[in-house]
């Protein structure tokens, strides 16, 4: 195809360089994920042991199916709907990116409100409002989440900037802004790292994440670490397809795709060696989720020599995080709804961006005064997490696997990937793992997520 698309008034733009591409695209799957969930998921799992089935799962199941998006979305030269419709024509395949554009918007919506949480902190940080002597930050945290004003000012504000940056382009927005935003991400986390192995105690902490003791191994755990590999890496949410389409045929895909693994990998086993070592000195439990970043670390670096100075540092890291998932998020939707009705990216942008601030509006007062509406249990931010990550993802991962392995089929694959000279090694084995392991690995994970099993 030509690298014009005919469903847009602009032309098909592109990265400007592998390493932009590479940055955009670990930036998309480097988020608050990696940062609370990652070391909240291993507490739970027991450490170490939990960590190497995670890598495992990673590596034979994350890096051939991003190899598959990336490629899909090259190979179509559009959105993340019209891409499998540029490979699969006058069938209904299509719909499966239909359904990751829609995860996109649905995470973004939700995702948008978090990201604001860690802007606020950020700037109490900054302003040196955050942390004070016998401050109850469970309940400054409380009070922040449910007032009825101050979540909604900061997640406008934070899709805001997210939109100036798409507005901006491809090559002059979202590649520009991650190759600033990645490597003070990468340097924030160092100077982190630094600092919590030099506590008293680091060793406990180091030795459980890094000690396996597989005795502790179960099939819950298993699951576990399956689901954080596959929810890790942004899979099946149309964002690769996305960024596929941008890249140009002298690119390996599976250099590209390496690279957006081992770059996510590092930051989660980087996210690891700053918490545990903290927690474990101050006596914390590991496995508080969300606390471990809004309550848990304010209490630190109260105790913490220059704990003002580690806080600013510690929650801009968490801002940058969760700053450059959703620009990616944004960009799949705004690449689609550009490239259907046929808007310029200046007009797309803002448009798609009020409309997912407007809904998480709504996810945001639902743990305040909306709080009482509940479906099944569960609020307007808990409906939209449980759809996307419970239901959607898995089912819209395991349909990829489908048409990678037995529609596309892996020549169709292996042609997009060795244009210009590029090979993909071990092609046998990922033509296994796509066909056969995959597809069963995954719906045991979607039946999991239903609580059949």
């Amino acid at each position: 195809m030509s690298e014009k698309n005919s469903s847009s008034l602009e032309p098909r733009e592109q990265w400007g360089t592998r390493l932009g591409f590479m940055l955009a695209a670990a930036g998309s799957a480097i988020g608050l994920g990696n940062i609370w969930r990652f070391p909240f998921v291993v507490g739970e799992g027991g450490g170490a042991a939990f960590v190497l089935i995670y890598l495992g799962f990673v590596l034979l199941i994350g890096l051939p199916l991003l190899i598959g998006e990336i490629s899909i979305g090259r190979k179509g030269q559009a959105n993340a709907m019209d891409s499998y419709k540029a490979i699969q024509p006058r069938t209904k395949w299509y719909l499966n990116g239909f359904i990751g554009i829609l995860i996109s918007f649905m995470i973004l919506s939700f995702y948008s409100v978090v990201s604001g949480w860690a802007f606020y902190y950020f700037i109490q940080a900054l302003t040196g409002q955050l942390i004070a002597p016998n401050r109850d930050y469970g309940s400054t945290f409380g009070g922040f989440i449910t007032d009825p004003i101050m979540p909604i000012v900061f997640q406008v504000l934070l899709m805001t900037i997210v939109v100036i940056i798409v507005m901006g382009g491809v090559k002059k927005g979202i590649e520009k802004w991650n190759n600033i935003l990645m490597p003070t991400l990468f340097l924030l986390l160092i100077v982190l790292v630094v600092r919590s192995l030099s506590l008293e105690n680091a060793h406990i902490g180091l030795s459980f994440f890094l000690k396996p003791d597989f005795s502790v191994i179960d099939s819950t755990i298993i699951l576990a670490a399956l689901g954080q590999a596959f929810f890790s890496l942004s899979l099946a949410s149309g964002l690769y397809v996305t960024y596929g389409s941008y890249i140009n045929k002298k690119n390996s895909i599976p250099a590209n795709a390496g690279g957006i693994v081992f770059l996510d990998l590092l930051v989660a086993i980087m996210a690891g060696l700053i918490i545990f070592p903290a927690v474990f000195h101050y006596g914390i439990d590991p496995g508080r989720g969300p606390d471990l970043v809004f309550v848990t670390f304010p209490t630190i670096f109260t105790d913490m020599p220059f704990g003002a100075l580690f806080a600013v540092l510690f929650f801009f890291f968490i801002f940058v995080a969760a700053l450059t998932s959703a620009i990616s998020l944004l960009e799949v939707v705004v690449a689609f709804i550009k490239e259907k009705f046929h808007l310029s990216r200046k007009i797309a942008a803002p448009i798609t961006g009020a409309i997912i601030t407007v809904v998480g509006m709504f996810c945001a007062l639902s743990f305040g005064s909306l709080s009482h509406v509940t479906l099944f249990d569960r609020t307007i931010f808990d409906i939209l997490d449980f759809l996307t990550a419970e239901i959607l993802l898995p089912f819209a991962g395991l349909i990829l696997s489908i048409f990678l392995g037995w529609i596309w089929k892996p020549a169709g694959v292996r042609e997009e990937v060795e244009k210009e000279g590029n090979s993909l090694p071990l092609y046998s084995i990922w033509s296994f793992l796509i066909r056969y392991v995959i597809p069963v690995v995954i719906l045991i994970v979607f039946i999991d997520s239903l609580g059949i099993i």
